[in-house]
């Protein structure tokens, strides 16, 4: 009686972390993928050149604006608070998602150890794949501040 106690206990124990590393999957992969075409360009900041249009600008305003635009991006960049508030929030992320494999891990086979591995760094290249895929879409255009305004509303 006490191994099928140890073997349902394992089991759900089991099945549980299965279901957390779909879930955490499933989240990055699917779920996340679907609101941003729900989000769609809508989320994008307008460009100069709808300022310029909505606005009326003139060459001269648009210019200035550029600049500012430009400034701001240096300014974002170059701030060492939200450089040290970005590392430490990487760093925390880091530790948990750390201790979270660690938990899995001791749950799974050497073989179940195996394939999680692989699956994480398939998942983390489809990632890497990803920014860089919208890091291009995201270049600057001629005539383009969309950029450049990021935080400036």
């Amino acid at each position: 009686m006490n191994k099928s106690r140890l073997w349902i206990v394992l089991s759900l124990v089991l099945l549980f972390a299965a279901g957390m590393v779909a879930g955490i999957f499933a989240d990055k992969w699917f779920l996340s993928k679907r609101a941003e075409a729900r989000r769609g360009q809508s989320n994008r900041p307008p460009t100069l050149e709808l300022w310029s249009k909505e606005l009326g600008l003139t060459v001269e305003q648009q210019a200035k604006i550029r600049e500012i635009f430009k400034h701001n991006e240096e300014r974002l960049q170059n701030d060492e608070r939200l450089k040290g508030l970005r590392g430490d929030l990487d760093k925390r992320y880091g530790e948990i998602r750390a201790q979270l494999k660690a938990e899995i891990d001791a749950v799974l086979t050497p073989e179940q150890k195996q394939k999680l591995e692989a699956m994480i760094q398939k998942h983390n290249e489809e990632r890497r794949k990803d920014n860089e895929r919208r890091q291009r879409s995201h270049e600057p255009r001629s005539g383009d501040a969309s950029n450049n305004n990021k935080g400036a509303k």
